[in-house]
């Protein structure tokens, strides 16, 4: 549901970004959900993909549960931040001058312009577009067309359950908070650089998205890591992951209070690794159970 998941230099980068949820549902049900439990406290951390192929990806019965039964539901971002980081996606990746043609090479402005005229995009907007913005679009549209959809993405599913249950949704970030961390996240490559490699994503990323696909429905978490890792520069990992990951567990630490039950619903990427949540709520005196 959110523009991020997961930062970008190499070719495959932005699958990250936007699936650092990772993971697609499955007819076998499986999902990544830990019970994080101190003495007299405790929560439900789930691991999300934010977009999904298969009409059959359905949150299972016991996150429900879980859900219904705490006190807070934490995501990413709530529904109106949401709707505000549309506008606010426009208001800081476009702009009047250089335009984009100006700034890289007759051959790959032409490459340029044969995607976006592909997937619907006016080539004079896409010149006043950020390189970061020019990513966002191009791989939204395209992934849709490969017939990914955030509806069927397991963030969607918790805010449509959520709103069933009267549940009210607290957000870990704001939607200027997400816009910058998406501005920033390849702010290391030059605007040619940043294209190209745009470009080249285009080639394998349905495939990459059907091995992640596999590992979500085994539930490994440990093999999205491992194609986090080899994915994602140390730099983007640090925007994307790392420094999130630390501000999120100080929101939630300071509003569990005692005999409380909150639920985290976010990117499953989010949770592994040394400086993931799982990791962090273990470190702050946590233990940490598998469901």
């Amino acid at each position: 549901m959110t523009f991020l998941q997961g930062g970008l230099r190499s070719p495959r980068t932005f699958l990250f970004l936007i699936l650092i949820s990772l993971g697609l549902g499955s007819t076998a049900r499986a999902e990544i959900l830990y019970h994080v439990q101190w003495p007299d406290r405790d929560l439900w951390l789930l691991g999300t993909i934010h977009l999904a192929a298969q009409s059959s990806t359905e949150l299972t019965t016991k996150a429900k549960e879980a859900i219904s039964n705490s006190d807070r539901l934490w995501m990413e971002i709530t529904r109106d931040e949401l709707n505000r980081s549309s506008d606010l996606l426009f208001q800081h990746g476009l702009h009047d001058y250089p335009y984009l043609k100006e700034q890289l090479t007759e051959e790959l402005w032409n490459e340029l312009a044969a995607l976006i005229a592909r997937v619907g995009l006016a080539p004079t907007v896409v010149q006043r577009m950020e390189p970061w913005l020019v990513e966002y679009i191009v791989m939204v549209l395209w992934l849709r067309s490969e017939g990914f959809d955030s509806h069927q993405g397991i963030d969607y599913q918790v805010m449509r359950f959520a709103a069933v249950d009267a549940t009210e949704i607290s957000g870990l970030e704001t939607a200027e908070e997400q816009v910058a961390v998406l501005s920033h996240a390849r702010s290391d490559l030059s605007v040619e650089e940043h294209i190209k490699s745009t470009l080249q994503q285009l080639t394998s990323i349905s495939a990459e998205l059907a091995e992640l696909e596999k590992d979500w429905q085994k539930g490994d978490l440990d093999s999205i890591w491992q194609k986090v890792k080899e994915q994602l520069p140390a730099y983007t990992q640090h925007i994307l992951l790392v420094e999130r990951n630390q501000n999120w567990l100080r929101k939630v630490r300071a509003e569990l209070k005692e005999n409380e039950q909150h639920f985290m619903a976010v990117g499953a990427a989010h949770l592994a690794g040394e400086q993931g949540m799982l990791a962090l709520f273990e470190r702050s005196g946590a233990t940490v159970t598998k469901h």
